[in-house]
């Protein structure tokens, strides 16, 4: 590269220290001067947990905590074993991940690190920059990722995707090592989307966490509840666990057009339209942001990436699916049964992550209840209705 860009990174999330951490780790780019600007000292805490599946090493393959090549899903009467491969399925922890980093970041001359709260962000000419304790600080690019648009929920499709996990020990084998539940529909809806997923680390370890799909938060102590029913319903063997850890946080899963970028700010992670709007997976999503981030930095070319025609038609899925859960033109529950029980799992899942192709898109949409999404696409927005049956 001819010019050798400045980098200031605002948000220091999965986002931006994955942005941050990938740079030191492209050889044409590792040297660039890097900001990093969050409102909190460096953190190695395990506050998340962040699961998704590839067919191929990821970046930070490393910090993998755990894998699975099969994977459960449940509803009702409705139990599915499936072999995901190509897919394996990941985890990683964000201590793992926080320390992993943090040790990149520390080794690195290039990198500096400011803590403060960060007011604005924006682009001036041919520069990039973010309003910090009063001072701006300037760079040729700045990639943020804190959420400073605000989303009228009026005029857009959204539902929370709250949780609450808790990672438990017990004290005999209750799970298979290599065989994690994707979802487990078996727990009363309430009108809601709600399901279960356990992620066993050990024969006596495992990540169990409850994901509600809706915008009606709940208290800490009935998370719990829903959690210690779902066990003693279904996992007997967990008996006498214990809670070692536990976990919660909200995910917006929404069709509002974030803004990716403007002159030489750059939107990412969240903040950016890096959250799949219809399941709230984002680690992964980023990941294929920063990779086209990062062809273009190598070549020289201004970072900012339009989304392809394949990206967009995913999102216009998106917005669909929240459009049926939301104005609840049929049961959450039923309908990832349908998507489950009739489409091979690697189909699947390739289409989750917005990697078929249109054809393979027909195929997986033809298991749908074609009749209740035609209604979706076609009716106007309600509010406050009844869960419409199955037919």
């Amino acid at each position: 590269m001819a010019d050798r860009p400045s980098i200031l990174i605002t948000g220091g999330g999965a986002a931006g220290l994955s942005l941050a951490a990938r740079l030191l780790s492209t050889p044409a780019l590792a040297d660039l001067p890097i900001c990093i600007v969050d409102v909190l000292r460096r953190s190695e805490k395990n506050d998340r947990t962040w699961c998704f599946w590839e067919h191929e090493e990821g970046p930070f393959e490393s910090v993998v905590t755990h894998r699975w090549d099969h994977l459960w899903f449940y509803q009702g009467d409705f139990a599915r074993r499936m072999k995901i491969a190509p897919y394996v399925y990941k985890m990683i922890r964000a201590s793992d991940f926080y320390g992993y980093v943090n040790k990149l970041l520390d080794a690195a001359p290039n990198v500096r690190r400011e803590y403060g709260q960060v007011a604005a962000v924006g682009t001036e000419g041919d520069k990039a920059y973010a309003e910090v304790n009063g001072r701006r600080i300037y760079a040729d690019y700045c990639f943020n990722s804190i959420p400073f648009e605000k989303i009228d929920k009026r005029k857009v499709y959204y539902l929370d995707q709250h949780f609450r996990g808790w990672f438990i020990k017990t004290p005999a084998d209750a799970f298979v090592p290599n065989e994690a539940i994707l979802m487990d529909y078996r727990l009363p809806q309430e009108e809601e989307t709600r399901f279960v997923y356990v992620m066993p680390s050990s024969a006596r370890e495992a990540l169990v966490e409850v994901a509600i799909f809706s915008n009606n938060h709940l208290q800490a102590e009935q998370y719990d509840q829903i959690l210690a029913n779902y066990l003693a319903a279904h996992h007997p063997a967990t008996e006498g666990y214990e809670i070692k850890e536990v976990e919660d946080g909200v995910i917006p899963m929404t069709d509002f057009a974030f803004r990716r970028g403007e002159g030489r700010l750059i939107q990412i992670g969240t903040a950016g339209g890096d959250t799949r709007a219809s399941s709230g997976y984002t680690f992964w999503y980023i990941q294929q942001r920063i990779t086209k981030i990062l062809q273009q930095l190598e070549a020289g070319k201004h970072p900012f990436t339009r989304e392809s025609l394949p990206a967009l038609r995913h999102r216009f899925y998106d917005h669909v699916l929240l459009k049926v859960l939301q104005d609840r033109h049929y049961p959450g529950d039923l309908l990832f049964r349908r998507l489950f029980a009739k489409n091979p799992a690697a189909r699947l899942l390739a289409f989750l992550n917005g990697q078929t192709s249109f054809v393979k898109d027909i195929l997986v949409m033809s298991t749908a209840p074609t009749k209740n999404f035609l209604q979706a696409l076609l009716s106007p927005r309600r509010r406050n209705t009844a869960v419409i049956k199955s037919e």
